[in-house]
């Protein structure tokens, strides 16, 4: 299957159309079956209602907004597996979004952390929500302040104000808050792409990077004949060449090891080095690599070793 068949797989079958109508109803049956389960109590107890109707609409619900959220980030989803593989992608979000989680953490935690046993597991969450926020060279640090800042701000309001805070108004202007964060990246990244595909008249295609905990001011890829242009954050731009693979490279691209991330790679580069008796092949999705990024073996990089008797200079 290969070293990375899991980056092969994902956002595949289980995110797609025949997916988005069967799993649904292997929901609603689980949630049934519980039910019928539990409700097995002694004789004359009470046993709780159950709604189908209200069921089935929840499972399809929660399915759903599964590959609609994966679809809004740059990452990608293949919404018509298993028939078509092809990616899908909104360009909105980065992958971890951190205002994100806190603003449907404002209904969702505040709500469920009634109980000890609730609030313990919220802890726990909350910690390693935290460590990924706040553990990465991607994240700002304003914005590693701000988020420390909101966890505080939570915490506060749960133990001080714990009646508003479990109320529902707290959970609807949260989720209020979160579709209008959404609405405006995806609009401000729309408004970004446009501008550049002004500036650059030979772009055959240009997207959104938005950066994590800073939506609103994506890095930009953009796709001409011959090269690629790297529009950062801060306004450089980045040339790199568009090439087509050679046999090297022909033969790194059909490697095992990197059969997803081939799957997955939208805009492609590498670099072919000599070493000894092979060659080492190293991919770069410029999505987010680049001369600008400071991480070159993070997300969107692989690397293949070719033996060198098999394509001599």
């Amino acid at each position: 299957m290969g070293d990375d068949f899991a980056l092969y797989a994902r956002r595949g079958v289980t995110h797609g159309i025949l997916a988005l109508f069967v799993l649904p109803l292997l929901l609603a049956a689980g949630v049934w079956l519980w039910h019928r389960w539990r409700g097995r109590g002694p004789p004359g107890a009470d046993t709780p209602s159950f709604h189908p109707r209200a069921i089935l609409a929840l499972a399809f619900v929660a399915v759903w907004s599964h590959p609609l959220l994966d679809w809004l980030n740059t990452y990608g989803v293949r919404l018509l597996m298993p028939f078509d593989g092809r990616w899908f992608y909104g360009d909105t979000l980065f992958i971890v979004d951190p205002w994100f989680w806190l603003l449907t953490a404002a209904g969702v935690v505040l709500a469920r952390s009634r109980s000890w046993r609730a609030v313990t597991g919220w802890v726990l969450l909350a910690l390693l929500a935290s460590a990924l926020v706040l553990g990465t060279s991607l994240v700002p640090l304003g914005v590693k302040l701000v988020w420390c800042a909101a966890v505080a701000v939570l915490v506060a309001l749960r133990w001080r104000r714990p009646a508003w805070a479990t109320s529902a108004p707290l959970a609807r202007v949260g989720l209020a808050g979160l579709v209008l964060y959404i609405g405006a990246a995806y609009g401000l990244a729309r408004l970004a792409e446009a501008a550049v595909a002004d500036r650059f008249p030979a772009a055959l295609q240009v997207q959104a990077n938005p950066s994590p905990g800073t939506p609103f001011a994506p890095r930009l890829v953009v796709v001409e004949g011959e090269r690629y242009r790297i529009v950062a954050a801060d306004g450089s731009v980045h040339e790199l060449p568009r090439q087509q693979p050679d046999a090297i490279v022909q033969q790194a691209l059909a490697a095992s090891s990197i059969r997803g991330f081939v799957t997955w790679m939208r805009f492609p580069y590498w670099t072919v080095q000599a070493a000894g008796d092979h060659w080492i092949v190293r991919f770069q999705d410029l999505r987010y690599q680049g001369p600008d990024v400071p991480n070159p073996r993070g997300i969107g990089f692989a690397q293949v070793t070719v033996p060198r008797n098999s394509h001599p200079e």
